[in-house]
């Protein structure tokens, strides 16, 4: 048995220098191209419109909550964990509170294109091809801002970050920005909804 540990260990160990090249795979081209934003901010709206009703709540029972991960995973995949996290305790362990439900944390922010000053400023298509087909990568990138005067939000921006799955629809790959504000000064009414 110990030999055949140290024969793993030996091939693992060949296989990793065998991928430590000092040459990184640089694309052969890469391309940008701008995405119609009226589609943009509607596949947005899509993804928060979930997020504002449920952040609007004081307390969602516990088969409510089941419905929501459901909705979460089908709009934002991997991270649904994530965004509920934001709004539950223990929800990466998907333990509800108490038999009666759980309530939703009030002094958090999570701004959205529904709210007075926030809007989605640029959408775009990045491609990058490599002499393998396999390393071709496709992305969309949706970028969020506040473009009020709030000084507490200046400066303030979100991205998603989109990519193709094998049935070419958009699914959520990942985010990178502030996904929301925490603290006593801040709930989901911290801006005015648009009207």
């Amino acid at each position: 048995m110990r030999s055949y540990y140290k024969l793993l260990l030996v091939m693992a160990f060949f296989i990793l220098s065998a991928c430590n090249s000092s040459e990184q795979l640089k694309p052969i081209k890469e391309e940008s191209i701008d995405f119609d934003i009226k589609t943009a901010i509607q596949m947005v709206e899509k993804k928060e419109k979930i997020i504002i009703d449920l952040a609007l709540r004081e307390k969602v029972s516990i088969t409510e909550y089941e419905e929501l991960e459901k909705s979460f995973d089908e709009e934002f995949g991997k991270y649904s964990k994530d965004i509920l996290s934001i709004f539950f305790l223990n929800t990466m362990e998907s333990v509800p509170e108490s038999e009666s439900g759980m309530y939703v944390i009030q002094d958090t922010f999570y701004p959205t294109v529904f709210h007075e000053g926030i809007t989605v400023t640029n959408a775009v298509i990045d491609k990058s091809y490599y002499e393998n087909e396999f390393f071709n990568v496709t992305s969309l990138r949706i970028m969020e801002e506040y473009v009020g005067d709030d000084e507490k939000l200046k400066d303030w921006k979100r991205e998603y970050i989109f990519t193709p799955n094998e049935d070419g629809e958009w699914e959520v790959h990942g985010f990178s920005g502030v996904m929301n504000f925490l603290g006593e000064e801040y709930s989901m009414n911290y801006l005015e909804l648009k009207k």
